[in-house]
């Protein structure tokens, strides 16, 4: 009997230690759609949140990372070979999925929040984002060559600005409460998007949650590219008029003067 109390009272005070330390996160968005339009030049959105319970944040022992992940497209990245004393597209690795855009902000550098290990399993950061290859059909110099296209990769993103890495970008501003500017191009994708937030406590991720965002197309833009897609031989067929009575047009103008 004694035996059963013992273990009993050792379960309630498991049971209040995990409710004390507990921690759950609670996000929001300024805003969860995006219209996108023809004068469309980027967007800035704002998130926010804190914690579900009493929770006294301490910078040495708690981090956030947030993550803004973009629809998934297929990618091929070439490299020129000299074939026959001419250099041609000849390398090549073709992505089945990887995400259109990917913006990661945390409250300090992720390499000093957690270790590699534990950022390749959540596949935190653009250095560990996971791009699956089609392996059938790549052409690489040698077994290894696979980073170096994986790299050249997550570059032409940056470069187009789809990738993003923001250490320093969660700010707390007291009391548990913590935010985060979310910087979007005007060359983003429609679709939907993925906001995860992570709370890390000594290196190890112990809650997250996720939430969606919407970019869309409105107005005439969106109204021709519903067109385009549904009736895509109208559309071709449209555009070929059209570009045949503007060259005419061109010419009636051009001979009266």
């Amino acid at each position: 009997m004694m035996t059963l109390y013992k273990l009993f009272l050792s379960l309630c005070v498991m049971a209040i230690a995990t409710s004390t330390t507990k921690a759950d996160l609670v996000t929001d968005l300024s805003d969860r759609r995006i219209e996108i339009n023809s004068t469309f030049t980027g967007a800035s959105l704002l998130l926010f949140g804190t914690f579900t319970e009493k929770f006294d944040y301490d910078p040495k022992l708690h981090d956030i990372v947030i993550t803004v992940k973009g629809p998934n497209k297929p990618m091929v990245i070439r490299k020129k070979a000299n074939k026959a004393g001419i250099w041609i597209n000849y390398y090549r690795e073709e992505y089945m999925n990887i995400p259109s855009y990917y913006s990661v902000l945390s409250s300090r550098a992720l390499e000093q929040i957690t270790t590699k290990p534990i950022l390749g399993k959540l596949g935190l950061g653009t250095n560990f984002l996971f791009f699956n290859p089609d392996v059938t059909r790549q052409l690489l110099p040698n077994s290894t060559a696979w980073k170096e296209f994986r790299d050249a990769a997550v570059r032409l993103k940056k470069e187009e600005k789809l990738y993003i890495d923001q250490p320093n970008g969660v700010k707390f501003v007291g009391n548990g409460l913590f935010r985060a500017n979310i910087e979007f191009p005007a060359n983003v994708d429609i679709g939907t998007y993925e906001v995860s937030a992570y709370l890390f406590r000594n290196g190890e991720m112990v809650f997250e949650e996720h939430s969606p965002i919407t970019m869309r197309k409105f107005g005439f833009s969106n109204a021709l590219s519903h067109f385009a897609h549904n009736y895509p031989w109208w559309h071709g067929i449209l555009a070929v008029i059209f570009a045949l009575f503007c060259g005419w047009l061109a010419a009636a103008v051009f001979k009266r003067k």
